[in-house]
C-alpha cells in the first residue's frame, strides 16, 4: 500500500551517521518513552517528573526513542532514533517524523523513561541499517495501519496523536519480540 502522508526525516548523512558503528552492546535496542515540555514559569523539573505520562496528554509532546546503536549513557542522555508524529504546519493533519536524538534537547524540558527493549533480528552489528529499516516499516505499514485503525484518521485529535501513536509503536514493537517492553501506567 502507498502512503500518501506526508513524512519528515531529519538526518544528518554527514560523518555522525555514516560512521554509525555499536557503542554498547547491552544497549542496543533499548527503547525509551521521551516526553518534551516548554517551561512554564515557576514550574520545576521535580513538577514534571512527578507527573503520570497520561496526565500530560495536552501539555507534552511524546516520542519513541529506539538506541540502534547503544549510544546513549548517562553522560550523554538518550541517543538513537527518534519517532513522532506532530501536526503539519497550517493543516491539522498528522505529520510523522525520523529524527536522530543525539542527547538531552536545550530547547524544552525533557523527561525520558526506559520501556524495555527490542531485537535487532535483519541488520544485525549495522545500526545504520537498522534505523532505516525501522523508518521504511513504519513509514510504509505501521503509521497507515495506525491512521486506518479503528477509523483514526489523518487529522489531529484524540484518537490521533502523538501520544496515541507512541503507545501504538510499543505495541507494534511488542509483536515477535523476546524481551520484555511495556507501557507506563
Amino acid at each position: 500500500m502507498g502512503n500518501n502522508h506526508s513524512t519528515y526525516e531529519k538526518l544528518e548523512i554527514g560523518s555522525k551517521c555514516q560512521s554509525l558503528k555499536v557503542i554498547n552492546n547491552e544497549k542496543v535496542g533499548d527503547v525509551y518513552l521521551v516526553m518534551y515540555s516548554e517551561i512554564k514559569d515557576g514550574e520545576s523539573k521535580n513538577e514534571i517528573n512527578n507527573k503520570k505520562p497520561s496526565s500530560f496528554l495536552n501539555d507534552i509532546h511524546y516520542t519513541i526513542v529506539i538506541d540502534v546503536a547503544g549510544e546513549s549513557n548517562d553522560e550523554n542522555g538518550i541517543m538513537g532514533l527518534e519517532v513522532h508524529i506532530v501536526l503539519e504546519k497550517n493543516s491539522k493533519k498528522i505529520q510523522l517524523c525520523f529524527e536522530r536524538k543525539f542527547g538531552e534537547n536545550q530547547i524544552y524540558q525533557e523527561l525520558s523513561m526506559y520501556l524495555g527493549k527490542i531485537e535487532n533480528i535483519y541488520h544485525k552489528d549495522q545500526p545504520l541499517e537498522w534505523y532505516f529499516g525501522l523508518n521504511r516499516v513504519i513509514l510504509t505499514e505501521w503509521f497507515n495501519e495506525f491512521i486506518e485503525n479503528e477509523n483514526r484518521g489523518d487529522k489531529w485529535s484524540i484518537y490521533s496523536n502523538c501520544y496515541t501513536f507512541s503507545k501504538f509503536l510499543i505495541e507494534k514493537f511488542k509483536f515477535n519480540n523476546i524481551y520484555q517492553l511495556n507501557w507506563p501506567h
